[in-house]
C-alpha cells in the first residue's frame, strides 16, 4: 500500500508539470528600433554618452500614449526593440562621425575630456501625435563643470490612426529627436576651447 501510494504521488508530480497555469506571452505585432535621421555630426573631440534619465514608464520597452483626459496607456502589440533608454543612448553614440573626436559608451573605459547626460521629459504619443522633448547636458569629465545646457523638442501627428502607423510615427520622431540632440551635443562640444 505504501508503494502504491508513492507512485501515485510521482505521477501527480510528473503530470503538474506538464500544467501550466503562466498566461502565453504576447509576441508584439512590430519592433522599432531608434536611429538617427539626419547626417552624422562631427566632434574636435571626444564625449561619453550615458544612458538618459526617465521615468519609469517610458524608460522600457512599451511605447507610451495619452488620451485627452491625461490617462496614460501602453500602445498594444507595438513596442521599442529594446529598453527606450538604451535605444536613445546608442542611437546618440552612432550619430557621431567623423572629425577629431568620437562618442563612446561608459563601459568601454575610455576617457573624454566630456560626458553628455539626458534626461527624457516625454516620449510617447499624445493622442495621434508623437512627442519627443529630451533635456541635454554636457559637462567637462574632469571638474564636472556645466559647459552646456539644450532642451530638444520634436512632435509629429501620424496621418492614419492606426496603431502602427502611430508606432511608426513615434519612430521618425525618435530619429529626428536623436538627430537633434546630436547636432547640439556637436554644438556645446566644438565650441569650447581646449588650449
Amino acid at each position: 500500500m505504501a508503494h502504491s501510494k508513492l507512485i501515485l504521488m510521482g505521477a501527480v508530480i510528473a503530470l503538474s508539470g506538464c500544467v501550466s497555469v503562466l498566461p502565453e506571452p504576447t509576441v508584439p505585432d512590430a519592433l522599432y528600433a531608434i536611429e538617427a535621421s539626419g547626417a552624422r555630426q562631427s566632434l574636435d573631440a571626444n564625449i561619453i554618452v550615458r544612458e538618459a534619465e526617465a521615468p519609469q514608464i517610458n524608460a522600457g520597452q512599451a511605447i507610451v500614449t495619452e488620451d485627452a483626459s491625461g490617462a496614460l496607456r501602453l500602445l498594444p502589440s507595438i513596442e521599442w526593440a529594446g529598453a527606450s533608454t538604451r535605444l536613445l543612448q546608442l542611437a546618440i553614440v552612432d550619430s557621431f562621425g567623423g572629425g577629431q573626436g568620437t562618442a563612446v559608451l561608459p563601459e568601454t573605459g575610455i576617457s573624454a575630456p566630456f560626458e553628455v547626460m539626458t534626461r527624457v521629459q516625454y516620449f510617447g504619443l499624445r493622442g495621434d501625435t508623437a512627442v519627443c522633448r529630451v533635456s541635454v547636458q554636457v559637462v567637462e569629465s574632469r571638474g564636472r563643470k556645466l559647459i552646456g545646457s539644450q532642451d530638444v523638442s520634436v512632435e509629429s501627428p501620424s496621418l492614419d490612426g492606426s496603431t502602427r502607423a502611430r508606432g511608426a510615427q513615434m519612430k521618425t520622431v525618435a530619429g529626428q529627436c536623436v538627430s537633434e540632440i546630436s547636432e547640439r551635443i556637436a554644438t556645446i562640444v566644438n565650441s569650447q576651447d581646449r588650449s
